[in-house]
């Protein structure tokens, strides 16, 4: 009976792990060499190629990550995101991402050692205009020439929860 139990549970965790990311279309990170992000020439531009949405009829929630040391040096990132359509349409927004809290005391995100993460909501139930390869490209706006701290940053796509 134990064992039998036993291969129940195990089969409800393989089951529950393998339907936790149906949802999930596209996660990648990109890392900043020198833990440097320029805002001039080379390197102002963090691109996220062959991002493959096979549905234009779902909605979905795209999020930014990043990574950074605690001895970031600014308290915010500023920068425009740019998604660019299979047909070369391009739809460009900005965003500026609060990296601590109001006070401007605490770090926001999850702290491991010299390290934080934080994910922030860009865009929800967001409508691709067509299927096909898209690419995604994050433009640096800050007010000095280079943002140094920054380990990572990443873009994760996911169907929303709600459908049209």
């Amino acid at each position: 009976m134990k064992k039998i139990l036993k291969i129940v549970f195990v089969l409800l965790l393989v089951v529950g792990f393998s339907s936790c990311n149906k949802s999930q279309v596209y996660k990648e990170f990109k890392t900043l060499p020198n833990y440097t992000w320029e805002r001039i020439e080379k390197g102002k531009s963090i691109e996220f190629d062959n991002i493959n949405i096979e549905n234009d009829e779902d909605v979905y929630d795209i999020s930014f990550h990043i990574r950074h040391t605690p001895y970031i040096t600014e308290d915010e990132v500023k920068f425009k995101l740019k998604i660019t359509s299979p047909s070369s349409i391009v739809r460009e927004s900005v965003h500026t991402i609060k990296l601590k809290d109001k006070e401007g005391k605490e770090w926001l995100g999850e702290a491991m050692g010299d390290m934080i993460d934080l994910e922030v909501d860009l865009k929800t139930f967001y409508s691709f205009i067509e299927r096909g390869l898209y690419k995604i490209e994050l433009v640096n706006m800050g007010q000095k020439y280079q943002l140094q701290g920054i380990m990572e940053v990443g873009i994760e796509i996911n169907k929303s929860d709600l459908e049209r």
